[in-house]
């Protein structure tokens, strides 16, 4: 049996959580189980639900799809990150290939600890942000597309006198750089002209 401790410093090795700090952690530490595998057992299949991240602590899991092998994961690395957000299907397969041990943090425990911290919380997104900058740096084709549609569906399609650099941002503008950790654009201050002041009647003369 793992001590707390212990338990912190093994899943400050899931990438999702190695923003958080130890004082955190101690809550999720409290909850994860420690699950002994052995070679030849199949942790979880393709079609199976995401529901748990997994970090060894003994032995060795391989990860492949079909016939070919993704990677492999040891002592202090974690699989299966993706289920404390995503509850679709695994999408891989995880094998152990050397007798050991695992701790597993099931999603719905790891939200009812973060539910009541907010700090834990944003170290998760943090992690997730740097995830989605690393893919549209390596894959900026992908990440064109997916960006696609942001646009305001009121946008003219032709480029107007407002295209340039004084072009005032649109929410999907805004939206994008906050998703790709740009600085979101400014819009310039709308100068509100005074209505006139109805004349006056004038004065009968006296």
């Amino acid at each position: 049996m793992l001590t707390p401790v212990e338990r912190v410093l093994i899943l400050k090795g899931a990438d999702l959580l190695s923003d958080v700090g130890p004082r955190h952690l101690l809550g999720l530490a409290e909850v994860v189980r420690e699950v002994e595998i052995a070679k030849g057992n199949t942790i979880y299949d393709t079609d199976d639900a995401a529901d748990a991240l997994y970090v060894v602590v003994e032995g060795r899991v391989r990860l492949s799809t079909g016939d070919r092998t993704m990677s492999e994961v040891g002592p202090g690395e974690a699989f299966g990150t993706w289920s404390l957000v995503d509850a679709s299907a695994r999408g891989h397969r995880a094998d152990c290939i050397q007798d050991g041990l695992v701790l597993a943090l099931h999603r719905e425990e790891f939200y009812d600890v973060a539910a009541g911290d907010v700090t834990l919380l944003q170290g998760v997104i943090g992690a997730l942000a740097k995830r989605l900058r690393a893919l549209v740096a390596e894959r900026p084709e992908e990440a064109r597309v997916e960006s696609e549609g942001t646009e305001s569906p009121d946008a003219p399609v032709a480029a107007g006198p407002e295209s340039g650099a004084d072009a005032q941002p649109t929410p999907g503008k805004s939206l994008t750089a906050a998703a790709l950790g740009n600085p979101v654009p400014e819009a310039e201050p709308t100068t509100i002209e005074p209505e006139p002041l109805p004349d006056s009647p004038e004065e009968p003369a006296s």
